[in-house]
């Protein structure tokens, strides 16, 4: 019998075959290094990964074979090799988040998520490409430039959590970890037919993360199969582990003016969204269209990034100054003023840096715009008895790389502070991977596993029309 490709398959028959002793960790390390060495830096290079700890990751999956075969407690985790972001501590390893600003700087400790993922016995092999301070989402980064897309090499992989989608994708590892604080996970998700998760706000900790915006700013797992982002929630919230029944047996709302059609870029997209949004009505959902007025003026009035980034990144720069010793930055505006930043972010860096900030009466505004928006999507889930909303999580394809990307439906979701998922809903006439975003209430994670059970269930047997374009042939 063949044993199943790592590259492909999911975590949860990765556990199988390692419980039957079929597959060890020690060999998912090795494969997940070789694919790395293989497609990252060589030929079409993707350019996903900052950091390798193979040694690390070889002893560290080498005490998992060890605690299998000796009969010990096994994580949630058990053995799998996992990627986080690089704005995650991991203690020894750097955490640049993707500036040349922060080269030197190396954690003292693990994030509390890093450390939860090793208490679960996963194998944390490396760090991930970013967009620069997670203040985009084209993956533009100062230290490492473009992250590429791996289905269209010449287009965006989205971000900020570019290269932990494209580790996802091209079959690096099962799962990564990325952070979302206006749709950071779920649009690389999305462009690379993936399962993207933002979760509640407070679900999981922010401790050892480079900030965006703080009360925005979530970590988030990555993954190909919707089977496994309970498992990997319950990890990272350090919650009980409950397996969830596939169902889409929901009541969705289709949020109608988010499906443009404005151009065909546009149409294509929501064709496809659509299309998905009917197969879950095969499935079993009851889908209805709602109309809510004004909804996109409303959820940027609340977006409170801009004021909050500034003062949160000195923040953090001042607590960590041992490591950053010798650099002479300690705030945006050191960043900007010696064009430290890469040259597609100097103008919204320029901008934020001399932002008011959270004292100013914009951001009580834009905090209360917040309260209101909530309490208004509330209401219309509970006058509609709805379980999630649906909508593209991008109304237009990834730009080309170096482009600037328009058309994210996924601010609502960290403004409101709601759970929301996006799904690999297919592909566009170009072959490009489109995600459908679904929205639960706060706390309700767990009707976004249950569909997206359902949705790995309903399109087995698809096929990418084009596929990955690099292989390790």
């Amino acid at each position: 019998m063949t044993a199943p490709d790592p590259a492909t398959v999911s975590i949860d028959t990765l556990l199988e075959e390692l419980a039957a002793g079929r597959q060890h960790a020690a060999t998912l390390v090795e494969h997940a290094i070789a694919r790395i060495e293989a497609l990252d830096s060589r030929g079409p290079a993707l350019n996903a990964i900052t950091h390798l700890a193979a040694d690390e990751a070889r002893a560290a999956a080498a005490a998992s074979d060890r605690r299998r075969a000796n009969g010990e407690a096994i994580g949630l985790l058990e053995g799998i090799p996992v990627l986080v972001k690089d704005n995650m501590d991991v203690a020894g390893w750097p955490t640049t988040a993707g500036s040349a600003a922060l080269v030197g700087r190396v954690a003292q400790r693990n994030a509390p998520i890093v450390a939860r993922l090793r208490r679960a016995g996963a194998i944390v092999l490396g760090k991930t490409a970013m967009h620069e301070l997670a203040a985009g989402i084209t993956g533009a980064s100062s230290l490492t430039g473009f992250t590429r897309n791996a289905y269209a090499l010449d287009h965006s992989p989205g971000g900020s959590s570019s290269g932990a989608a494209v580790a996802v994708a091209a079959g690096y590892v099962p799962l990564a970890i990325g952070s979302d604080t206006a749709g950071s996970v779920r649009i690389p998700a999305a462009f690379h037919h993936l399962y993207g998760l933002r979760a509640s706000r407070g679900a999981i900790p922010l401790d050892g993360i480079v900030p965006l915006s703080p009360t925005q700013d979530m970590p988030g797992p990555l993954t190909r199969f919707g089977a496994d982002m309970a498992r990997a929630f319950a990890v990272l919230a350090d919650r009980p582990y409950q397996p969830v029944e596939a169902s889409a047996r929901m009541r969705i709302g289709v949020l109608d003016a988010w499906f443009d059609r404005d151009d065909d870029h546009s149409a294509d997209v929501s064709s496809v969204c659509m299309a998905a949004v009917e197969r879950l009505a095969h499935l079993g959902a009851q889908v209805l269209s709602i109309a809510l007025e004004d909804l996109r003026r409303d959820t940027d009035a609340a977006n409170v990034i801009a004021y909050e980034f500034a003062e949160a990144l000195a923040a953090d720069l001042a607590a960590h100054a041992d490591s950053l010793a010798d650099s002479p930055v300690r705030s945006l505006q050191d960043i900007v003023d010696r064009g430290l930043e890469h040259e597609q972010l100097t103008p919204v860096f320029s901008e934020r840096a001399r932002h008011p900030g959270t004292d100013s009466p914009g951001y009580q505004q834009a905090l209360a715009a917040r309260a209101a928006l909530a309490d208004r999507l509330n209401a219309c889930f509970e006058a509609q008895s709805l379980d999630v909303m649906a909508y593209p999580t991008v109304r237009q394809p990834p730009t080309l790389l170096g482009g600037t990307q328009d058309g994210s439906n996924a601010l609502l979701a960290p403004v409101t502070g709601f759970p929301a998922i996006s799904l690999p809903a297919g592909f566009d006439r170009q072959g490009r991977p489109v995600g459908l975003e679904l929205l639960a209430r706060p706390g309700d994670e767990s009707r976004l596993f249950a569909l997206a059970r359902a949705w790995d269930e309903a399109r087995e047997g698809w096929t990418p029309p084009g596929g990955l374009v690099v292989t390790t042939d």
